[in-house]
């Protein structure tokens, strides 16, 4: 049997959230590695975990890796009753920009961002948005299968 080990790689994410230990603000945290070696080998390439390998019965988690499995965790395992739809996160100058941008845009935008799995344009979940350069960049997952995806919007000439 075919499976999608995306999907398989993602519900371990989760997983590991409920197994986190040694957690620092901005600095990940630790995670029981109980877990399939292969699922773990991808997730050590996608980034979100030190390299399994080793005699430690843990494995560091990165901060990136923490915050997903902490998202997907909330996503596939809470109560519908406790979900809560976060604020986007912006930092003060990409929420100036942002909200230059005239409403309807606006909406046009979070309608229609590129999503690498899915291959199509997708509704952004927007989580944060920041200013790199003169560039706004929004950050956030795709409501179709909550990929990480992102939108940057670039200076208009002037």
């Amino acid at each position: 049997m075919n499976y999608d080990e995306d999907k398989i790689d993602d519900y371990t994410l989760a997983l590991l959230y409920l197994v986190t230990h040694g957690r620092h603000e901005g600095m990940g945290a630790r995670a029981c590695k109980g877990f399939d070696w292969d699922t773990l080998n991808r997730l050590h390439d996608k980034g979100y975990l030190s390299n399994p390998v080793g005699k430690a019965k843990s494995v560091g988690m990165t901060e990136e890796g923490f915050l997903k499995a902490k998202e997907l965790f909330e996503r596939y395992f809470a109560k519908e009753e406790d979900k809560i739809i976060p604020l986007p996160k912006f930092t003060p100058a990409a929420r100036k920009r942002w909200e230059q941008v005239p409403e309807w845009a606006r909406k046009e935008i979070v309608e229609a961002v590129w999503c690498t799995r899915c291959r199509i344009g997708v509704p952004l979940l927007l989580r944060e948005g920041k200013m790199i350069g003169r560039s706004l960049v929004l950050r956030g997952t795709c409501k179709k299968c909550g990929s990480e995806v992102a939108r940057v919007i670039e200076p208009a000439d002037e």
